[in-house]
């Protein structure tokens, strides 16, 4: 381990802690937490890496944002109308 310092923008900083005092109930685990986010860019960029190397064509999605708009438009009712309609149909069967 090793002690650092860096330089972060308040407002940034302030809601970080607001975060992990939630989480943890305790501001002691915000070396953990950095810690932790380091290692989770580290493999993000170490996959983004591999996947150049071997040259695939696969995008890895940043945000929950962009998953939304790359997700394909659905064609058809939703699946909620048409499980209602086979089940009232099944119970109208069961009826008659």
């Amino acid at each position: 381990m090793r002690k650092i310092s860096l330089y972060i923008d308040e407002d940034l900083w302030a809601k970080f802690k607001e975060v992990v005092l939630r989480k943890h109930r305790t501001l002691r685990k915000l070396s953990d937490e950095v810690e932790n986010l380091l290692k989770e860019s580290l493999v993000d960029e170490g996959i983004r890496q591999a996947l150049k190397k071997i040259s695939a064509d696969i995008k890895i999605p940043k945000s929950p944002e962009e998953i939304k708009r790359e997700r394909p438009m659905l064609r058809g009712p939703a699946a909620e109308l048409l499980i209602r309609e086979m089940r009232g149909n099944s119970i109208a069967k069961g009826l008659s």
